[in-house]
């Protein structure tokens, strides 16, 4: 959903796992770290991704992401402070993640882990406010503009995030500085045009199943080799 909602900005997002090498981000101008069932609390998950918050592009996490986040920075996170469903945002400055984006703005949360404090190149750029009376938590937006790291509780990627695409599209644009110029039709072409010199002379023996991932494969090939 988030790659989704990346790609619908004519910016090309790919999906990677924690897990794969950093490779993988070579050419990346930025990553966002998705949430996950995890409770960054414990300590589950956390060694996956270690080595890519060394990296020197902007990161964005959504959730547990943010709890990681905030946590390999100097932050602490505890588990408590749960939400669920919707929330209202406050933020507390203006800033370029939020352009566009009301002082306060109804959010979806989903989550048992919380953050209580940041590191020292931290700020807290947006509180919540949910449930019947009102609760209050703290750091559900934050932010360092010296390392390029941000971080939100809620999920943006949702529809019930009223503004979350537009805060995902200002991370894009604005500070991770992607241009709205790839296209699908265009990214078939390249597929069709990196197959073309990759087969060359050769031929290619291809078992379809006839499921979409199989038929859209036959068809890049025969388009490849000219079939």
């Amino acid at each position: 959903l988030i790659a989704t909602k990346v790609r619908r900005m004519k910016v090309y997002a790919e999906i990677v796992q924690p897990e794969d090498p950093l490779e993988v981000y070579e050419g990346a101008s930025g990553v966002i770290l998705s949430g996950s069932p995890s409770l960054s609390s414990l300590g589950e998950d956390g060694d996956c991704s270690a080595g890519l918050h060394d990296l020197e592009i902007p990161i964005l996490g959504f959730c547990f992401g943010h709890q990681e986040l905030a946590k390999r920075n100097g932050g602490t996170v505890i588990h408590g402070g749960r939400e669920w469903g919707k929330a209202t945002l406050h933020l507390l400055r203006e800033h370029p993640l939020f352009e566009g984006v009301p002082e306060a703005s109804t959010v979806w949360m989903s989550h048992f882990d919380s953050v209580v404090a940041v590191g020292p190149e931290f700020e807290e750029l947006g509180y919540s406010v949910s449930g019947e009376e009102g609760e209050e938590h703290r750091f559900a937006a934050i932010g360092s503009d010296s390392l390029r790291r941000y971080g939100f509780q809620y999920h943006p990627e949702v529809d019930d995030s009223v503004f979350g695409e537009q805060m995902i599209a200002n991370f894009v644009y604005k500070i991770c500085g992607c241009q709205g110029t790839w296209t699908m039709e265009r990214y078939v072409e390249q597929q069709i045009e990196a197959l073309s010199r990759r087969i060359g002379d050769g031929s290619v023996f291809l078992l379809a199943s006839g499921g979409v991932d199989s038929t859209v494969t036959a068809k890049l090939i025969a388009e490849a080799i000219g079939a």
